[in-house]
């Protein structure tokens, strides 16, 4: 007569646990064994937001220098108009890598880059678009003169330049915008990495 068959009984002190639920630890950093997703590394609505603060810091910022008097002078305007480019990107950079959910200098160093492209290329475009409806007003900031402090350092102007414009001047303006663009750029990328590695500290502290 066979034997029936008997289940194992389990190890003395062990205890059957069901499954944990799931914890939210925060965003980490990205390494090999944890890849941030096929969806790639951009992440669009911190860059648009960070466009948005900047364009809104600059709007300030030349609103600003109208109202203490810094727009009277074509110098004083254009210094005080490159003076908000970098703080508004430098601003718009930050914003960027404080909203990241990727904690990792080098992805928020290229959103903040992505910022200072994307508002660049749309500054352009505004710029062409009302150039070839005719709105001067608009560019030459008659109505808005907060949009001339913005366009003039990246070197566009409503009207065509005069005869009198020597090319020593131009060469000088272009190198002059170049070194706006360019730190611009720096800030915007500063920034980013700032803002970010702010949100590293925090979440290393907790």
């Amino acid at each position: 007569m066979r034997e029936p068959i008997r289940e194992p009984t389990p190890p003395e002190g062990s205890t059957t646990r069901g499954p944990e639920p799931l914890r939210y630890t925060g965003p980490t950093r990205l390494t090999p064994a944890a890849p941030y997703g096929l969806s790639g590394l951009v992440e669009w609505a911190p860059t648009w937001g960070g466009m948005f603060v900047s364009l809104g810091v600059l709007i300030l910022l030349s609103s600003l220098g109208l109202a203490i008097g810094v727009g009277t002078g074509a110098t004083a305007a254009g210094v005080w108009g490159a003076i908000s480019v970098i703080i508004g990107f430098l601003v718009g950079g930050w914003f960027t890598g404080r909203t990241l959910d990727a904690l990792d200098s080098l992805v928020a160093a290229a959103h903040g880059i992505l910022v200072w492209a994307v508002a660049l290329v749309l500054t352009l475009i505004f710029a062409v678009v009302t150039t070839f409806l005719g709105i001067s007003s608009l560019s030459s900031g008659a109505h808005l003169p907060y949009i001339a402090n913005i366009l003039g350092p990246l070197g566009y102007t409503a009207t065509a330049p005069s005869a009198a414009t020597t090319a020593a001047t131009a060469v000088a303006s272009s190198w002059i915008t170049f070194l706006v663009l360019l730190l611009s750029l720096i800030g915007a990328a500063v920034g980013a990495v700032i803002g970010n590695q702010v949100r590293v500290t925090r979440t290393q502290g907790r």
